[in-house]
């Protein structure tokens, strides 16, 4: 059985999910492969139905049709405007009608529309009384929950409070106060988070919503900008077509990763929620789960194009498929539905302005600890998360395999709590709650994603999707590494303990967990140097300089006085025989420039005659762990 799911996995509660009856999707089809899905579970009356280019109408014997655009505004889109809804009586046999309209020659598909079925979950808010972490670095915002937030920056200050100090280690996080250095937002960004409906007046997330100012402004029950939508001041609820978008806990946990505003003295921090000063990423709810009800397939398609129509540029998606749905990306292809062409029509036409044409769909890969991630997630044009824990090792319920694209934080109720992840709630009376899955995990990339393209904004980069994908995966460090031995795990679902094999993981999960601040400097073109707190380190710089970097002559090196203090250089860093020498006392990053003479022993000009100087400007980053990735990736 296909299965279409929410993806999280709550603290002590059951997984919250939703399924559909797709089923196995060939059944049913005619021998010209025109039908597709199941019809149980499906909508009566109804059908979706793709068109051949040059089409104009269809019929079916003896039935009364009534066809409508499916995306009236989704004119001269490749696919999207070919797509119709067909109405019929509801006591009409769902077969027999696919049947007959499938053998208009101008028809290329027939899709039954999928009711999308959600289980209902509970979640555990943070008691009042928790340990008081000390950090090692001094945090740039007063949110009161961000010392708590190890999946930012996780020091190992948190190990006191887990049953084996060995389940928080330092560096298992995305090293986003680094990041912030650079920037933390922008509010030309525009995040679309497609799950539950966000929590608009949230406080901390209220500041951040996407707001269509022609329907704040407009008269109520008027389309008001002439989008096709009534009153979608903050997104879409999808699931009863209004623009009364209700209060969802996991949509709201997912929507505060991403953008949570900081610095304003309450609950948590978002990763690219900015300073305070408005300057946060926007968040546009996109909801297709409300309460026990939900969507059909084609409202979620509908969903993906307002998105991408509306100013979206990135859109989360912690919801997939059944792993076993499908097999393979070519019969995911050859399935080739409305949703995938609604996807497809986000990332072709998703912009924004100056920077980017196209969008980047993010996925989770998926809970049920498979060796194969969910679709839509998994098609090799999308962007896939798995969950690693606070101790870098693969979550136990994520799925993993061919597909994974990156990793990050989706916590581990099994360590306790506190590493699970923590962000905005619809319980006021906290604000904030932990939740774990590889819906946790899929928020982090998101929000990175949007630091990467605030940054672009601030220094007058552009890019295409492609890149900012390739730059997603490559931003990372290694995680197969940990991926050795076994540890424990209580699974909350089935009431039982096991014991989790790691080995399996270690290529499986992604190209490695991804890095906040290496995704900003790989944008700057600036190499990273990696230095553990304390240590005193040697390093070679023929990456910087070429193969021959030991032969050079050197003017020395330049850090400002700024770098110097925040990052604790006591003794002057030196070079020597083509190596640095250099050691840091404290966590941090900052820029070091290094000057060398190319084709001399002195400088030319004039009437010397000498060599050129070169000067390589590389960024310090001092973490209590050392990655080893050195520098370009």
């Amino acid at each position: 059985m296909n299965k279409f799911f929410l993806i999280p996995l709550i603290v002590v509660v059951l997984t919250a999910c939703a399924k559909d009856n797709l089923g196995d999707i060939h059944s049913e089809q005619m021998p010209n492969d025109k039908i597709f899905n199941q019809s149980d579970d499906a909508a009566k009356g109804r059908l979706l139905v793709r068109l051949a280019e040059g089409t104009q109408s269809i019929d079916a014997e003896g039935i009364v049709l009534d066809i409508e655009p499916l995306f009236p505004t989704a004119t001269g889109s490749e696919k999207l405007d070919r797509w119709r809804l067909v109405h019929f009586d509801k006591g009409l046999d769902l077969r027999s009608v696919a049947k007959a309209i499938a053998r208009n020659k101008g028809v290329e598909r027939v899709e039954y529309d999928i009711k999308m079925h959600r289980i209902v979950s509970e979640a555990e808010p943070m008691p009042t009384m928790r340990p008081e972490p000390t950090r090692s670095l001094e945090l740039p915002f007063n949110d009161p929950e961000l010392p708590y937030q190890w999946h930012y920056y996780n020091d190992g200050s948190l190990s006191d409070y887990a049953d084996d100090p060995n389940q928080c280690l330092a560096g298992a996080d995305i090293n986003l106060i680094n990041a912030w250095r650079y920037t933390a937002g922008d509010n030309r960004v525009i995040v679309a988070v497609m799950d539950g409906g966000i929590m608009t007046d949230h406080p901390d997330l209220e500041a951040n919503m996407w707001v269509n100012e022609a329907e704040k402004n407009g008269a109520t029950g008027i389309d008001d900008d002439g989008n096709g939508y009534v009153d979608d001041i903050h997104g879409y609820n999808f699931v009863t077509d209004s623009g009364a978008v209700t209060a969802d806990d996991h949509g709201t946990h997912v929507a505060g990763t991403i953008g949570a505003v900081n610095n304003n003295g309450y609950a948590v921090c978002g990763i690219a929620g900015g300073t305070g000063n408005n300057d946060g990423v926007k968040l546009m709810s996109i909801q297709i789960f409300d309460g026990e009800d939900s969507c059909y397939q084609h409202q979620i398609a509908r969903g993906f194009q307002y998105a991408a129509d509306n100013g979206a540029v990135l859109i989360n998606n912690s919801w997939g498929y059944d792993p076993a749905s499908y097999t393979s990306d070519k019969e995911f292809e050859q399935y080739d539905s409305v949703l995938k062409n609604a996807i497809d029509y986000f990332q072709s036409n998703a912009r924004l302005e100056g920077v980017m044409e196209g969008g980047v769909a993010i996925f989770a890969a998926g809970n049920e600890t498979y060796p194969q991630p969910c679709y839509p997630g998994a098609y090799h044009k999308y962007v896939c998360v798995t969950a690693m824990s606070s101790d870098y090792t693969a979550a136990y319920y994520t799925n993993y395999g061919p597909g994974c694209n990156v990793v990050a934080p989706g916590g581990d109720a099994n360590y306790g709590t506190l590493f699970c992840i923590s962000s905005t709630s619809i319980n006021l009376s906290y604000g904030y709650e932990y939740m774990q899955g590889t819906s946790m995990a899929t928020p982090h990339v998101t929000g990175c994603a949007a630091l990467a393209l605030s940054y672009a904004l601030k220094q007058g980069y552009t890019l295409t999707p492609d890149y900012l994908r390739t730059l997603i995966q490559t931003s990372v460090h290694d995680i197969n590494e940990y991926q050795t031995g076994t540890k424990s795990y209580f699974d909350f679902v089935s009431g039982s303990y096991y014991n989790m094999q790691l080995a399996p993981y270690a290529k499986k999960l992604g190209s490695g967990y991804i890095d906040a601040h290496l995704l900003l400097m790989q944008l700057d073109s600036t190499p990273c140097i990696y230095l553990k707190t304390g240590v005193a380190a040697s390093l070679s710089l023929d990456e910087y300089f070429g193969g021959g970097s030991e032969e050079l002559t050197y003017q020395g090196c330049e850090i400002s006085d700024e770098v110097r203090n925040t990052l604790g250089i006591q003794s002057k860093p030196s070079i020597k025989n083509g190596m640095l020498s250099i050691k840091c006392d404290n966590p941090g990053s900052g820029r070091i420039k290094v000057k060398a003479i190319i084709g001399g022993d002195i400088v030319g000009g004039g009437d010397v005659m000498g060599g050129m100087v070169v000067e390589r400007e590389a960024e310090l980053v001092v973490r209590g762990a050392k990655a080893e990735n050195g520098g370009w990736l």
